[in-house]
């Protein structure tokens, strides 16, 4: 991309600073805390494709195999690299990104697994309703633990060895904006320690499985054997193996770790949508309740019926669709944005609110500022209340935002922006309110990517835009200039959180470090991540992106230098 005019001074000021700063000290050893650190992290070890454990007919089922670690790769798309920077630099903040996590009720009577087939490879292509239903999703809870044990070891910086000042999740905490995800995800981050009970991840009858993969419906893989008369497609198609007792493994109660440090929290669409796409009409609060589940289409469905995914969500009443019984469970009910933050203002965790005040309950607003370490943070609230599972921006907080841009700038003050969708995703148009919201739920008209990025390059404070939704590892030097740093899911391939260091090179530059990791490892969240890997629509080719894209030392011009 071309230098935009920030950079251009940045660089001048570089070369003023690097000819007037004193003589630097001599090189620092590596900090023993960055050191352990490293070792914990893809610098060292990385996670790829395997050899063939089962073959299938369409595709073969691999093992997931240990692989070279990789090193930071610097990147000068924004500024030029200075010599001796690594000595002279030091740490603004230190945090960890976490983001969509989809916490998933697999026993919820309002999910639509049952579309899932029309991308699976029985129709023979991707459709909107891909993902619908993951093979490894009742493990979702103890994948999320996994990954708070992993983040509690590595503990600092690999880079400069500071302790991680700070968690925040971007979004798709939860997968169906219910009530009882939202209190498996705080139970999650806060920890069983501060909650004082174990982690339940699960509805209706806690001493059971009810749910899909017990339904005998061939087109979900079941992990114990002779459920279905036949291997269904997953064992038959892609090579998935018999796991019996896998599912009560996954569900069963555990005591989590929590994250161990303040945490913070932003609004996905999955938090505020019906299955992260629809405002929840009445019907669907009815249905959550409820004891029937709908796990398969009727017999006239064909591979083109459920194209469209607000047409999906109707077969959850059509009359000859096969449903299971379930257990009825009020804990499900759908949750507010109101009532999302007022729970997150209930946790015990730190900090209070987990950025969310009680102004944000008052006004209804999901978005905030807060200072951690040497940086501004300023969270966006991306979900379109009208629906559709793209994101934007409304008319008052855009405004909103321009303010405490300008107010950054003022006060001289480096900001990083928090969304769940970030630019490449700011692309829903939908201008129609939620009719069933409160009187203060909408803010119109919507902003997509172009309004909101002029908005955020005007202004100097911005260095970096961090955010999640897409499922994929990402980053991408934006005009102003500043980094827009996308992280994959904890949910699929390659189920990763991102370390993210903010330096003064205190040469003109800063440097922002991100660093990927893997979650820690058992039996139940191992196999759940071989299940991911070989996932049809998401396994080993997704998610990953490139070198640059995960590894990194992201060069800027310091905006106030």
């Amino acid at each position: 991309m071309s230098i935009g005019r920030r950079a251009f001074l940045g660089l001048i000021g570089t070369t003023a600073a690097a000819t007037t700063l004193p003589a630097a000290a001599s090189a620092q050893v590596m900090p023993d805390a960055a050191r352990r650190a490293r070792g914990l992290t893809t610098l060292a070890r990385t996670l790829r494709a395997g050899r063939v454990l089962r073959e299938g007919q369409i595709s073969d089922y691999r093992a997931v195999m240990p692989g070279r670690g990789e090193p930071h790769l610097t990147r000068e798309d924004l500024a030029i690299a200075l010599a001796g920077r690594a000595r002279r630099r030091t740490s603004l903040v230190s945090f960890v990104h976490l983001t969509d996590q989809h916490i998933v009720d697999v026993q919820s009577p309002t999910r639509v697994e049952f579309t899932d087939r029309y991308a699976d490879g029985e129709c023979g292509a991707l459709v909107p309703t891909s993902s619908a239903h993951r093979p490894h999703e009742a493990a979702s809870a103890r994948i999320g633990d996994a990954m708070l044990r992993r983040i509690r070891a590595i503990g600092a910086s690999p880079v400069s060895g500071a302790a991680l000042q700070a968690a925040i999740c971007t979004g798709d905490n939860t997968d169906n904006q219910q009530g009882n995800e939202l209190r498996t995800f705080l139970d999650l981050m806060d920890g069983s320690a501060l909650t004082g009970r174990p982690l339940v991840a699960q509805s209706g009858d806690l001493a059971r499985y009810e749910g899909v993969q017990r339904s005998g419906d061939r087109a979900y893989w079941h992990p114990d054997p002779g459920v279905t008369a036949t291997p269904d497609q997953y064992k038959e198609l892609f090579g998935y193996p018999n796991a019996p007792g896998w599912l009560e493994r996954a569900l069963a109660p555990f005591g989590a770790a929590g994250a161990g440090m303040p945490w913070f929290s932003c609004y996905g669409n999955h938090d505020g949508l019906a299955q992260g796409n629809s405002p929840v009409l009445p019907a669907y609060r009815v249905l959550v309740e409820s004891g029937v589940k709908v796990v398969g289409t009727p017999e006239h469905a064909t591979c083109h019926s459920l194209t469209d995914p607000t047409a999906a969500l109707g077969q959850l009443t059509t009359p000859g669709a096969p449903a299971l019984p379930v257990t009825a469970d009020p804990r499900r009910q759908y949750v507010r944005r109101r009532e999302w933050m007022q729970a997150h203002l209930d946790s015990p965790g730190a900090p209070s609110g987990h950025g969310f005040g009680q102004r944000n309950v008052d006004d209804n607003v999901a978005y905030y500022v807060r200072d951690v370490g040497d940086v501004r943070w300023i969270v966006l609230d991306t979900v379109n209340p009208g629906g559709l599972d793209d994101g934007s921006i409304g008319e008052r907080q855009l405004a909103w935002l321009a303010d405490r841009l300008t107010e950054a700038d003022a006060e001289r003050r480096l900001v990083l922006l928090f969304s769940h969708h970030g630019p490449r995703s700011l692309t829903n148009q939908n201008q129609a309110p939620d009719a069933f919201a409160d009187a203060d739920g909408n803010d119109l008209p919507r902003h997509t990517a172009d309004d909101v990025l002029a908005v955020v390059s005007a202004h100097l404070c911005v260095i970096g835009w961090v955010n999640g939704h897409t499922h994929d590892n990402v980053i991408t030097p934006r005009e102003g200039p500043f980094w827009d740093i996308g992280s994959a899911a904890h949910i699929d391939w390659p189920s990763q959180a991102r370390l993210i260091e903010v330096l003064d090179n205190h040469d003109g530059t800063l440097s922002l470090f991100t660093t990927m990791i893997d979650h820690a490892d058992d039996d139940v969240v191992s196999f759940a991540r071989e299940l991911m890997a070989n996932d049809p629509q998401r396994g080993f080719a997704t998610g990953t992106g490139a070198a640059a894209d995960r590894n990194t030392e992201l060069l800027l011009p310091h905006p106030f230098r």
